[in-house]
């Protein structure tokens, strides 16, 4: 493990603790393009991968490709199922592209800012909340809209659906709960460090990623310069700083909610205890990392971005 350790240590943009464990890597597929979304199905069965060009079907156990889906524009930043089936992917440069029949060719959602980047599904996958570049924010079909300072990062809902999380970048950078029949604001919170220095092209400290715990009761929120905020879903309150992360982009809760994993833009991966805010396990890769899932049986996870692999990692 030393050895390990040590050899990590020696690859770019490392912030690996010497004395946090290592992950193990079980598996790796290569594409020839950047992976910008990945998808995974409630029962774990199917596996849809998304580049600049094309939306791929895999198989979740050895990653491999099977098929390409039809339709669509390729994968944006961003890709969910439903609890029914039906397959969202974030368009390269605008829309939404919906898979009811993945045989078949997609539904368009267009949305008036722009690329979107966040998107999720009601919890009976009736609804599709999107936000977009310019703010926008919509609810499909039917549901209401509206339009946020920042651009919309992530989207989730609260378990029995009336409640909506948006996340903002830019000069807004912050987390809404939004009340998913009427569209108000039931909360907002921002939690910018007096000491965060902000990137060129960034806004004040840019929350990339909304995740909620699959209790309902955490949402776990993933800020550009590293930690990951664990908040109280129902009044936004701040319940614990997870820390050691780096320009943190998406975090993914284990089905018990013990454990959260998070990438981000500098290639780390790390898992958290989320009950103690102990760092269970470390891993580094040499290009930036954009999604991370973790399986049903919450023993492995799924990582990928920049770097152009999509990688299986098992959890400790």
């Amino acid at each position: 493990m030393q050895r390990l350790l040590i050899l990590l240590s020696a690859l770019p943009g490392l912030a690996l603790a010497a004395d946090v464990p290592p992950f193990q890597e079980v598996a790796r597929m290569s594409l020839p393009y950047n992976v910008q979304s990945v998808a995974l199905s409630p029962d774990g069965k199917t596996l849809v991968v998304g580049t600049f060009r094309d939306v791929g079907l895999h198989d979740p156990t050895t990653l491999k490709r099977l098929r390409d889906l039809p339709g669509g524009e390729g994968g944006g930043w961003g890709a969910t199922f439903s609890k029914t089936g039906r397959l969202a992917v974030a368009g390269v440069s605008e829309g939404v592209f919906v898979w009811t029949d993945l045989n078949k060719a997609p539904q368009k959602f267009t949305s008036p800012g722009g690329r979107v980047f966040g998107l999720a599904w009601s919890p009976d996958g009736q609804k599709l909340a999107f936000g977009d570049s310019g703010g926008y924010w919509r609810v499909e079909p039917g549901g209401p809209s509206g339009q946020l300072k920042g651009d919309v990062m992530a989207a989730t809902w609260s378990l029995n659906g009336q409640t909506l999380f948006l996340s903002t970048g830019q000069e807004d950078s912050a987390v809404y709960a939004l009340d998913a029949r009427t569209g108000k604001v039931l909360w907002r919170q921002q939690n910018v460090l007096k000491t965060h220095v902000r990137k060129p092209g960034y806004g004040l400290d840019e929350v990339n990623g909304l995740t909620l715990s699959p209790d309902g009761r955490w949402l776990a929120c993933a800020h550009q310069d590293g930690r990951v905020l664990l908040r109280d879903a129902a009044s936004g309150r701040l319940l614990r700083v997870l820390d050691g992360g780096q320009d943190t982009r998406w975090t993914a809760f284990t089905p018990d909610a013990s454990k959260l994993v998070a990438v981000g833009e500098d290639g780390g991966i790390h898992v958290w205890n989320t009950r103690t805010g102990e760092r269970l396990a470390q891993a580094q890769v040499e290009r930036e990392l954009w999604w991370v899932t973790v399986t049903p049986d919450g023993q492995q996870a799924l990582s990928a971005g920049e770097d152009t692999h999509v990688r299986r990692w098992r959890l400790p």
